[in-house]
C-alpha cells in the first residue's frame, strides 16, 4: 500500500507536468494557425481596370471597373466589367487647321469585356503566369467632334462592336498586369476618312492592361 501511494504522488506531477505541455503546444499551435489565416484571398474582387492599344496613326485609352472571379492561386479565373474607351487619331486636316497637339478625339466607346483565364504557373512568390481568352462588347458613346464630318453622313463610329481577344498576364492578389491582341468582328470605324489615313480597316489592336484590385 506504501509503493502504491508513492507511485501516485509520483505520477500526479508527471501528469501535470504532461497537461502543461499539451496546453502550451495546443497555444503555440493555435497561435500558428491563426497567424497563417491571418489573410484569406476573397473568392470575388474588384478592381480599377486601365487599357492602353495601338493600331498605325490610332489609339485607344480607357478606364473601367472589373470584377474578378477565383483567387491567383486557383487554377482557373474569370473576369467581367464595364469601360469607357475613348480613341485618338492623328490630326486629319491640313496642317494650317490642326490643333497644337496634332491629335483628336475619333469617337468613344462603352464597352464590356469578360474573360476566362487559365493560370498555368507561378512566376514569384505572389505571382502567377496564365493565358487567357476574352471577348468585348462596345456601344458607341459619343462622335469624334472632327472626324465626323469627313465621313458620309457626319457618323464615324459604329453603333456597336464585339471583338475576340486572346492574351497574357501575370496576376497576384493585389494587381493584374499583361498584353492582349484585339481582333475585331464588328470594326469601331466606318471606312477610311480621307483615302490615306483610314480608320476603317481597324480589325486589329496590340495592346495592355492594368488592373489594380481592392
Amino acid at each position: 500500500m506504501k509503493k502504491l501511494f508513492i507511485f501516485i504522488l509520483l505520477l500526479v506531477p508527471l501528469h501535470m507536468a504532461a497537461q502543461w505541455q499539451g496546453t502550451d503546444s495546443d497555444a503555440t499551435s493555435s497561435q500558428q494557425q491563426k497567424k497563417n489565416n491571418t489573410y484569406k484571398e476573397p473568392f470575388v474582387t474588384f478592381g480599377l481596370h486601365h487599357t492602353g492599344d495601338f493600331y498605325k496613326r490610332a489609339a485607344g485609352v480607357g478606364l473601367g471597373l472589373i470584377m474578378n472571379f477565383g483567387r491567383h492561386k486557383d487554377v482557373m479565373s474569370f473576369t467581367a466589367g464595364v469601360e469607357f474607351i475613348e480613341y485618338l487619331a492623328g490630326d486629319p486636316r491640313p496642317d494650317g487647321e490642326n490643333n497644337g497637339l496634332g491629335v483628336v478625339s475619333a469617337g468613344g466607346q462603352v464597352v464590356i469585356p469578360v474573360t476566362a483565364r487559365l493560370h498555368l504557373f507561378p512566376t514569384s512568390k505572389q505571382t502567377k503566369f496564365y493565358i487567357a481568352c476574352g471577348a468585348e462588347y462596345g456601344f458607341k458613346a459619343h462622335e469624334g467632334g472632327v472626324l465626323k464630318h469627313l465621313y458620309p453622313e457626319e457618323k464615324a463610329l459604329h453603333s456597336s462592336t464585339f471583338a475576340v481577344m486572346p492574351m497574357i498576364g501575370w496576376k497576384c492578389r493585389v494587381a493584374d498586369f499583361g498584353l492582349y491582341y484585339k481582333h475585331y468582328v464588328n470594326r469601331p470605324f466606318y471606312d477610311s476618312i480621307d483615302g490615306k489615313r483610314n480608320l476603317g480597316d481597324d480589325k486589329a489592336r496590340i495592346g495592355y492592361f492594368l488592373t489594380c484590385y481592392f
